[in-house]
């Protein structure tokens, strides 16, 4: 009986082992597996959007005349508010690419046309809900110019094909 208890004790200790060694060898083979790569750096400078941002307010700036101080809280209010559209929206590459380089107001014509309707749309309803309506506001030389559109509260006209 002593040997049947001894064998069978045995039998399950070098189960056990058995089952040790096979979790060692995948723990082995886990630690072969080679780690997971680090997530990309976030990119350091300013964003698409934040640079086409910057570039439609600067050339509206470009526009108003030297003579007074400068309008710093509302450009600045601008900027955010452009940035903040085209990030939430989605502006595509090709429009932030093209509002980047634009150096005049003439130069939004064209960048809006890479822009939906519904974008275009929702840029002048925040313009105008910052700075108030076409009608209400200022002379171009005391408030910052329009935005991609021809005017606060006025979208660009694009010359998409209608549905």
């Amino acid at each position: 009986m002593m040997a049947v208890m001894r064998a069978s004790w045995i039998a399950v200790t070098l189960g056990m082992v058995a089952a040790v060694a096979e979790l060692g060898a995948l723990a082995t083979l886990g630690a072969c597996h080679p780690a997971e790569p680090p997530a990309a750096p976030a990119p350091k400078g300013p964003t698409a959007c934040a640079r086409a941002s910057d570039s439609m307010v600067q050339t509206m700036l470009d526009r108003l005349s030297k003579d007074g101080p400068p309008p710093t809280e509302a450009a600045d209010a601008l900027r955010n508010l452009i940035r903040e559209r085209c990030e939430h929206d989605g502006w595509s590459a090709e429009a932030t690419r093209c509002l980047i380089a634009m150096t005049s107001v003439q130069d939004a014509e064209p960048c809006a046309r890479l822009m939906t309707d519904e974008q275009q749309a929702a840029l002048v309803r925040d313009e105008s809900a910052l700075f108030g309506p076409v009608d209400a506001q200022a002379s171009p030389t005391s408030a910052p110019a329009p935005g991609p559109a021809q005017g606060p509260g006025e979208p660009v006209k694009s010359e998409k094909p209608g549905p």
